[in-house]
């Protein structure tokens, strides 16, 4: 299934364990689990398990369950089991994704990716940081990486948003430009 799907299916669910996350003050406690959740999701094993038309998903809920003991109380029970009724356990690692996401929207808080065609100074990821916090009205916290395939300039994903500065995009955009133009 593509992400764009897993994130759809995963919304609703992201949304509802925020929500009474946030309204039972166990922010951090959610979190955990569904981090925990989610690589147990991404287990090669499980994988197997959750694509097994022996296995059902009752017997998928206990498993989680039984490995996510010590960080399920019964609410956290009660989604593990709601996820598996519907067929869901599969979206854990985007329900994670999302219910991360909605917690640094409400701090004011965002995780900015920047891919770059060489690695970026220090200070200059400094002076990127203040700029993005600046323009985007959020604590940033940068994470970059180096792509050798890019010919020059770098690409910032923040959220939804994607400043393309990369030669390659630059010179995408002129040639577009220039087919219209004819």
């Amino acid at each position: 299934m593509k992400l764009t799907n897993m994130t759809t299916l995963a919304r609703p669910y992201a949304i509802a364990a925020y929500e009474f996350a946030l309204t039972q003050q166990a922010l951090p406690a959610w979190e955990a689990m569904l981090d925990a959740a989610s690589l147990l999701t991404q287990d090669a094993h499980v994988q197997r398990l959750l694509g097994s038309p022996a296995v059902t998903m009752s017997q998928l809920a206990s498993l989680y369950c039984d490995v996510l003991a010590k960080r399920l109380n019964v609410e956290m029970t009660n989604f593990i089991r709601l996820l598996a009724e519907y067929g869901r356990l599969s979206v854990l690692p985007e329900v994670a994704e999302l219910f991360r996401s909605y917690q640094l929207e409400q701090e004011k808080k965002l995780d900015v990716q920047v891919i770059s065609a060489v690695p970026l100074s220090d200070a200059y990821q400094q002076t990127l940081i203040e700029t993005l916090t600046r323009r985007l009205q959020r604590q940033v916290t940068l994470h970059s990486a180096v792509d050798p395939h890019l010919l020059g300039g770098a690409m910032i994903v923040a959220g939804d948003t994607v400043m393309d500065g990369t030669v390659r995009g630059k010179l995408d955009r002129m040639a577009k430009f220039i087919s219209e133009s004819l």
